[in-house]
């Protein structure tokens, strides 16, 4: 069997299409990898390549439509028996394709919301596919109701026992507090950094490259601000020890869009994994999950900021905390069995 994964940008940006790749190739299964890479980071041989002349994420209706004629070039060179698309704009594009020619015969991966969606009938799309992975349940809330709909979380984490052990790691009473990942939401993290801007009390740490970095330099150089560090793009096997080393990790999102609100961030998973309590923002479906397995501190306003995050730490309770990501981590092991089980049915 022949299985075409249709990518929205570079596999770099999409942690999550390993969770394919492993059972794709645990299944002796043959695939192409269909992508477009936005950033020029790829071979420009693989002829599974789509490259324009911009660099970066930002695209228009007609760059898409260009990538669309690219896809369908593809699928037409070669007769794969299942697609698999990933994100809800290609999905658009592809619209007819799908339900016309591979009704039943493909899976829709989506990670995020895009208002494009409103302009496709979504019911039908999904309806038509195999079945339609999201990454989180809070997509439920602005999706259509289906039993079509098999959730994949954020993490390839296959158990329990390979977490690691909860360490607050303050190094001299100073609290660490790093967000990793690719770096976006400017205003909520510029109001974050203004809450603790040169405190001797906090460190705050930028790993990951995205669309604020240039934005947050200006910002610290503008006021002077001395606590808090970016470092830039970093590699993947160095990302443990970003986590490990420390205290707190940044998992603020804005609360004022349906995207950010039903979303659940890869650095909620892995900080639950390396043993570190996240701070976020209430009014949002991660801040739900954060209160209800005890997973950090939810916050609902920047003022008296510090006096919040000291009373949280004093008041730490690391056996709630404990139960509370086993019970988290092992839910989503859990739901990712369902999801290769339904995936090695699918192929």
């Amino acid at each position: 069997m022949k299985i075409a994964l249709i990518c929205p940008s570079n596999m770099m940006y999409m942690p999550y299409i390993d969770n394919y790749i492993k059972i794709l190739q645990e299944s002796n299964c043959n695939y192409d990898i269909i992508l477009w890479d936005r950033f020029h980071l790829d071979s420009a041989e693989n002829k599974y390549q789509y490259r324009d002349s911009k660099i970066g994420h930002k695209r228009n209706y007609f760059d898409y439509l260009k990538y669309k004629h690219f896809i369908k070039e593809k699928l037409t060179e070669t007769k794969y028996e299942r697609i698999i698309v990933f994100g809800l704009q290609i999905s658009y594009f592809l619209y007819r394709d799908l339900i016309n020619n591979y009704s039943e015969k493909y899976i829709i991966d989506i990670r995020d919301y895009n208002r494009i969606s409103k302009f496709c009938n979504l019911k039908k799309l999904i309806e038509h596919s195999s079945f339609t992975v999201i990454s989180s349940l809070g997509y439920k809330k602005w999706l259509p109701e289906s039993n079509k709909l098999v959730l994949n979380h954020n993490t390839n984490l296959e158990s329990v026992n390979l977490i690691n052990e909860f360490q607050l790691n303050l190094t001299k009473n100073e609290i660490n507090i790093a967000y990793i990942g690719a770096l976006r939401d400017y205003n909520i993290n510029i109001n974050f950094i203004n809450a603790l801007k040169n405190s001797k009390n906090f460190r705050l740490e930028y790993h990951g490259h995205g669309e604020i970095n240039n934005d947050l330099i200006n910002h610290l150089e503008k006021y002077n601000i001395k606590n808090v560090f970016l470092t830039g793009k970093y590699l993947r096997e160095e990302e443990p020890s970003l986590y490990l080393k420390s205290s707190l990790v940044n998992a603020l999102i804005p609360n004022n869009d349906i995207n950010s609100k039903t979303l659940m961030p890869n650095r909620f998973y892995n900080a639950a994994i390396y043993g570190k309590p996240v701070i976020c923002y209430s009014g949002s479906f991660l801040a739900e999950q954060v209160k209800k397995y005890s997973l950090g501190l939810v916050i609902q306003s920047f003022g008296t900021l510090e006096i919040k995050i000291r009373e949280y730490l004093n008041n730490f309770n690391q056996a709630d905390y404990e139960s509370g990501r086993k019970l988290f981590l092992n839910e989503a092991i859990n739901d990712n069995r369902n999801f290769k089980h339904k995936l090695e049915e699918f192929i």
